[in-house]
């Protein structure tokens, strides 16, 4: 049997951990996907568009935050209500100003968590992904800082980290 074309190809999205302090942004999530569960900024990439101008437009459209530095970080791979996917995910310091709900049909809220001490449950993407970024915590800290006193000299830690959504689905 012939599965229809949406769900034949890959989705190709973005997700972007947004730390500020210790603290991840996170939206109670509304909608047919994983509704109840608290998950990232981010959606699909459109036509044309590269990653990194769909993170900053997805944040923008769903939080109204914007300015940021972002730095890819992690690739994840898996499936979720038979659609294949895969997201970039994106990791970006920020300091001022707060997020808004504004896609009132996708997020309930917008929450500071401290990224030691996270809700439940967790969209499983987005927990995978938190999982391995409080591992590698000190990791992406050092990077951050070396982005901010080296700009000029493109000095760049590029740390990329394939995984499956099925390995924590598995555990």
């Amino acid at each position: 049997m012939t599965q229809p074309p949406d769900i034949q190809k890959p989705r190709i999205g973005v997700g972007v951990i947004i730390l500020r302090d210790k603290k991840v942004l996170l939206g109670l999530r509304k909608g047919h996907r994983s509704p109840g569960y608290y998950g990232l900024p981010g959606g699909y990439l459109e036509k044309n568009e590269n990653f990194e101008d769909c993170a900053k437009r997805e944040v923008l459209e769903e939080t109204g935050l914007e300015g940021m530095s972002l730095r890819p970080i992690y690739l994840i791979s898996g499936s979720s209500d038979n659609i294949h996917y895969a997201d970039i995910i994106f990791y970006a310091s920020y300091k001022d100003g707060e997020p808004t709900v504004r896609e009132t049909d996708r997020a309930e809220k917008w929450e500071w968590f401290n990224i030691f001490d996270l809700p439940f449950p967790l969209y499983k993407p987005t927990e995978l992904a938190l999982s391995r970024f409080t591992s590698n915590f000190c990791f992406h800290k050092l990077n951050l800082f070396i982005q901010q006193w080296f700009p000029s000299k493109r000095v760049t830690i590029l740390y990329v980290d394939s995984m499956n959504t099925e390995e924590i689905q598995s555990k």
